[in-house]
């Protein structure tokens, strides 16, 4: 490395300098994400480092140049001025003065960090093209010094005065420090070999030129939402404006930062220049600094789009329903410190139960900052949540079943004014449930744990246990653990090998294997059943059985999922049947008009087929394909497409659906969930033969049987059977996807909360559309809420549960039983003391 460094290790100044800076950003990265607020231990040590080599440089300037100090070493200045910037960010965690940097920005400051270092100790030997490479960044580096040296002038002033007191405020004059430095650096290099001039001037105009590339981008994406809009207002649909601007926007990078500024990105204003109004909270995510957004937001106004619009965009086009919960309180300090997952895995009936431990840090420095903890849990299809915890204290306190109305009452109740112990399970769309956790302080850690349900995948002869992930605060840095057992015999199991058998039918791993594929065979299904209330629960094989059905119309809900070939396939096949697609109206396709509507149709990102406009449902095929983007059906209530759909989910009229691939869309897995249609999935081949051979799957589900497809199995409710070994599952099970389809006609409507539902779901103990989980802190706030003590029912699931549980009726024996053996012992113990 001599040839291209002038590194004189006998330079002790210098030496010393590069140590403390190697050290200095060593201390500064391994702490970034820690999530703790120390106090300023980490700012004060990356301080300390800069002070110490400041007072040893002015110590060495001082002995060799007396107070002429301008002979002094460009290097030495270098280095003090990186340590400086190092422990300016490290202030930043601390004051804030500007958020996090993002990726890119982050990577461009280590990288104009080391070329100031490198161009300013340059060997004139080291070879053209090491000279030109990092010339060439300390050009673009020089852009970075001087907008950060601008983003921070409103503050000079104050640092002025501050530097009177214990010279903190000088990091504020670091980045036009460094600025100077590095065009000082240009200056020296430029007048030993004027060719470096162009590698300068290329770095100096690349970030000039991609922030007028992006600033250009932005103004024509501004644009052409707000064209969107006004097409939106003149044509009157029956969607909302900000279904059109998702569907139509192309998601890239500068889509999402421009619906994400003011909610995660800093925006700023000619009115307050860089001071402008701060990222809001109503959107959980980190806040962050990007230089592009700050200057595009400098030069243009936002979209016409208010917050609630872009949130509901940013839901939809990137998955981010987790950040836009709605939150009582704060959650930026806390952190995931645990996650234990216990599995259960009963092979004989084709399902799991599964619970989740957590446990909740906050790392505020207060003592008096609550914070409130959201987790939003993924299930799979036809999964429920029948188990809630809460630590109080440090006991466990289970959960009580309510309707979901009364416990977010509750919930909101204490949460808002009183502030003690509550914790609130909530379902949610698209197989979510949120979880809520009050209040997490500094003083101690919260648990909890959450218990799920759910079948598991048959996939030929494998049974596959399918995961359970969450979004919420912080887990990266938690402890994991995961450990797996099962009920009854067991074949072929399959488990990453992490995993170690610590005890017969019980295996751990010390990481998170939750999410990790676990397999066993696919034994027979058991025959036995689960009897409870009156009622048996028993477990068959699902065939698919197939009817004649001939569709006379096809509608295909065409967007970008599609391609040419699919398209044309379907065309070829239909047989002069009529086919239709949505374009603001229902339009029959034909030769003239069909390229140009699936060109057309394909440049949205998703599609909303509006069903309740299909004339004769039980003729009709819809042919489907679609991805994760789509808004819920919960956010269409209030349209007049919502309204419309209310109507047609009161018909008992069902449609057929064939859906091209795995059924994705939020939209049409909702309404799947609530058999509003039937769906058959598969190819584009496996179509063309449901065609040719006018047949379609049959639905095989009425009162007594519920179908869980994935898990090849039907769930029939029978009368009175005599108790068996079945898990209590098969009725938490069947009745989550016996309320699902009962929800479905009143779903917009919200009419389903109906007496029956909500007894249906409190025998079973599962949280629903009308059922929630909720832990309180005493019984009187249970008394106060009229929450009552949960009756004839399951409770709360747990690892322990060994299938049949006493009819009321033998409870009712079982006390008796135990009552009058009481009663003889005492009477025989006093006969033999009096005698």
């Amino acid at each position: 490395m001599k040839q291209f460094f002038n590194l004189n290790l006998k330079d002790p100044v210098y030496k010393t300098g590069i140590i403390l800076v190697a050290i200095s950003f060593l201390i500064f990265a391994l702490t970034t994400n820690i999530v703790s607020d120390i106090g300023a231990g980490i700012f004060v040590i990356n301080y300390s480092i800069a002070a110490v080599y400041q007072i040893y440089l002015i110590a060495y300037w001082f002995k060799a140049y007396k107070w002429k100090w301008s002979k002094g070493d460009l290097r030495h200045t270098v280095l003090l001025l990186v340590l400086l910037f190092i422990s300016a960010f490290a202030l930043n965690r601390e004051m804030n003065v500007f958020d996090a940097s993002v990726t890119w920005c982050s990577v461009w400051i280590i990288l104009s960090t080391i070329a100031i270092l490198l161009a300013s100790n340059l060997n004139a030997s080291a070879s053209r093209l090491w000279k030109n490479s990092i010339f060439f960044v300390l050009g673009s580096a020089l852009v970075l010094f001087i907008y950060y040296a601008i983003y921070l002038f409103p503050l000079y002033l104050i640092s002025l005065v501050g530097l009177l007191a214990i010279g903190i405020s000088i990091h504020s004059f670091v980045p036009a420090f460094l600025a100077a430095a590095a065009l000082a650096v240009v200056i020296r290099a430029i007048r030993e070999d004027k060719k470096l001039w162009y590698s300068v001037s290329l770095g100096f105009l690349l970030p000039i030129l991609l922030a007028t590339a992006f600033s250009v981008k932005w103004f024509h994406t501004n644009k052409e939402i707000n064209t969107l809009i006004d097409h939106n207002t003149l044509n009157e649909p029956k969607l909302p404006a900000w279904i059109q601007v998702s569907q139509q926007l192309t998601p890239d990078f500068m889509t999402e930062r421009l619906l994400k500024t003011g909610l995660v990105y800093h925006e700023v204003d000619l009115d307050h220049l860089f001071w402008g109004p701060m990222p809001g909270s109503s959107f959980d995510e980190q806040k962050q600094h990007d230089p592009l957004v700050v200057i595009a937001t400098l030069l243009f106004k936002r979209p016409n789009l208010d917050e609630q619009d872009r949130i509901k965009i940013l839901k939809s086009m990137y998955q981010a329903r987790h950040q836009a919960q709605d939150r009582l309180w704060a959650g930026d300090h806390l952190e995931t410190i645990s996650v234990v997952s216990n599995i259960k895995l009963y092979p004989a009936y084709r399902m799991a139960y599964t619970e989740k431990t957590l446990s909740i840090r906050n790392n505020a420095k207060s003592q008096w900052s609550n914070q409130e903890a959201i987790y939003t849990f993924h299930l799979t299809e036809g999964s429920v949540v029948s188990s809630l915890s809460l630590w109080i204290d440090g006991k466990e306190e289970k959960s009580r079943l309510s309707t979901k109305a009364k416990a977010d009452s509750a919930y909101r109740t204490i949460v808002g004014i009183e502030r003690h112990d509550p914790s609130v399970i909530h379902w949610q769309e698209g197989n979510t449930i949120t979880v809520r956790v009050f209040p997490c302080t500094p003083k101690e850690n919260r648990k909890f744990k959450i218990g799920v349900t759910s079948p598991m995948l048959k996939k030929g002869n494998q049974l596959i246990y399918q995961p359970i992930s969450f979004d919420g605060p912080m887990a990266s840095n938690a402890s994991k653990i995961t450990q797996l057992t099962h009920s009854g015999p067991i074949k072929d199991l399959r488990l990453p090998s992490a995993f170690t058998q610590t005890s017969p039918e019980v295996y751990q791993s010390e990481n998170d294997q939750s999410a990790v594929e676990i397999s066993c065979a696919a034994t027979p299904l058991s025959t036995a059943a689960f009897s409870f209330a009156g009622a048996g629960y028993q477990l068959e094989n699902y065939n698919k059985r197939y009817r004649s059905f001939t569709a006379q119309h096809l509608y295909l809900d065409i967007n970008s999922s599609w391609t040419k070939a699919e398209f044309d396939t379907i065309w070829a096949n239909a047989q002069g049947k009529a086919i239709y697609v949505f374009d603001d109206k229902m339009i029959r396709l034909n030769v003239l008009n069909r390229d140009a509507l699936f060109t057309k149709l394909t440049r949205y990102n998703f599609s909303l087929f509006p069903i309740q406009e299909i004339s004769s449902p039980e003729r009709s095929l819809l042919i489907s394909k679609g991805g994760f983007q789509s808004p819920n059906l919960g956010d269409l209530d209030d349209s007049i497409f919502g309204k419309e759909l209310v109507a047609y989910l009161k018909t008992p009229k069902r449609l057929q659906v064939f859906n091209l691939g795995p059924l994705e869309s939020p939209y049409l897995k909702a309404l799947k969930e609530l058999r509003v249609f039937t769906v058959e999935t598969g190819t584009i081949s496996d179509l063309g033969k449901t065609l040719s051979k006018h047949i379609f799957i049959q639905n095989q589900e009425n009162e007594q049987i519920v179908v869980i497809e994935d898990a090849g199995m039907m769930i029939r409710k029978t009368g009175v059977i005599k108790s068996q070994n079945a898990p209590d599952h098969l009725l938490r099970l069947f009745a989550y996807n016996d309320i699902m389809k009962k929800v479905g006609p009143d779903f917009f409507s919200k009419n389903y909360i109906r007496p029956e539902l909500i007894g249906e779901a409190e025998q079973a103990f599962i949280v629903s559309p009308v059922s929630s989980l909720i832990v309180l802190e005493t019984q009187k706030d249970y008394d106060r809420f009229d929450i009552e003590a949960n009756k004839n029912s399951l409770k709360n699931a747990s690892m322990k549960s060994s299938g049949a549980v006493p009819e009321p009726h033998e409870w009712v024996l079982f006390i008796l039983c135990i009552g009058t053996a009481a009663y003889v012992l005492h009477r025989k113990r006093i006969i033999n003391t009096a005698l």
